[in-house]
């Protein structure tokens, strides 16, 4: 049996949608952008939606439109995707980390106020596989120090920190629409805010700076010409991923209902293995598992690259749950950081795996997931 790490969920609708747009003869961003943006600002909770090409694309231009950039530092945790920090360099600013929870592997605000400076202008918490950080304490930082919040709600859409949507907590949140996230358009992103501002900065940074946009010179005729003022880029999304992505927002809910349902039959099939700890989630909140991460403990009688290896003979593919930036190349050399500098990051690199999960996946897949990994570790 092979059973892949993900599964995108597409249906007839998707295919009709995208037809449509093709047909209609318009297919860059357009109306079909503008409303999938409304239908995400609405799900979400938030006042404004901008449809990006990435997440990485948001987390970029939400630093510039928050006026970020040289000489000044964001914090982070180190555990985290790449991208997270590679934003934070795009714009000229320092990266500074500060480790994880090792229960939730999302940022521990304890170690946050200790890496606050002068020069500190933003957190960036990480919703780390689908559950949110723990924002109470983080906004009170933030508000303590004056500093801004961008969420990086990449793995998060419809999770919950006692009964708020991720994203909505700070100045801006934003997400990923890459296939492995909650929802797809191929790739993608989106960055939602509640401030006016903001939003019109991301539209203008989106399209090269442009002061209207395609549609809009469309609508209003060529003496609608736009103007370009400040430096901007190329982060746009398409109308044909747009068409995807209302098509998946629809799904949205029943998507979560069987990741959840997916996620609790692995809690209870592994949860009382001696060598597995499987996902810990405080009251109050609501993981969508994105991923769903167990931790190979110390005393497994193979190492989790071992059972990775003996998974993937098997037919089951995996992965790390994500990296310890600090110990990637870059950023090590850098800014000189040692492996232990942060060691619960570090450890949930080397110990973690994301097993199979999807919303279409069979209990007999499930239970085929489940007792090749147990064979590997009783």
């Amino acid at each position: 049996m092979k059973i892949p790490l993900t599964k995108p969920y597409f249906t007839e609708e998707e295919m009709k949608a995208v037809f449509k747009v093709l047909n209609s003869g318009w297919v860059t961003q357009g109306e079909k952008v503008e409303e999938f943006e409304k239908k995400f600002a609405q799900y979400s909770g938030a006042k404004y939606a901008v449809a990006l090409n990435s997440a990485t694309s948001g987390l970029h231009l939400s630093l510039l439109a928050l006026g970020i950039g040289e000489g000044d530092e964001v914090i982070l945790p180190p555990f985290t995707h790449i991208a997270t920090a590679n934003s934070i360099e795009y714009v000229g600013a320092k990266p500074i980390f500060a480790d994880i929870d090792s229960k939730t592997y999302n940022i521990n605000p304890s170690y946050i106020e200790k890496k606050i400076t002068k020069r500190t202008k933003a957190i960036i918490p990480v919703h780390l596989f689908g559950l949110c950080a723990d924002m109470k304490p983080i906004m009170r930082l933030a508000k303590k120090h004056h500093l801004y919040i961008i969420e990086d709600a990449a793995c998060a859409l419809g999770s919950r920190y006692f009964g708020k949507f991720a994203g909505t907590f700070g100045e801006l949140g934003v997400f990923s629409l890459h296939p492995r996230k909650i929802i797809t358009t191929g790739e993608g992103g989106m960055a939602v805010t509640n401030n006016r501002k903001l939003y019109e900065k991301l539209k203008v940074l989106r399209s090269h700076g442009a002061t209207v946009s395609d549609l809009e010179r469309h609508k209003k005729g060529i003496l609608a010409q736009e103007r370009f003022n400040i430096l901007g880029y190329n982060y746009r999304l398409t109308d044909i991923q747009a068409a995807i992505g209302i098509e998946q927002m629809k799904k949205l809910p029943w998507i979560i209902k069987q990741r959840r349902e997916r996620a609790h039959y692995y809690d209870r099939s592994l949860t009382n293995l001696e060598f597995i700890k499987i996902p810990y989630v405080p009251k109050t909140y609501f993981h969508t598992y994105q991923s769903y991460v167990v931790l190979i403990k110390d005393n497994s009688p193979l190492s989790r690259d071992k059972i990775r290896k003996r998974l993937e003979k098997e037919g089951i593919s995996t992965r790390i749950g994500t990296y310890a930036i600090h110990h990637q190349g870059y950023y090590k050399r850098k800014y000189e950081i040692k492996p232990d500098d942060f060691p619960i990051s570090l450890r949930a690199e080397k110990r973690t795996i994301t097993l199979p999960l999807y919303p279409q996946m069979s209990k007999k897949e499930q239970d085929y997931v489940i007792e090749r990994l147990k064979k590997c570790v009783e």
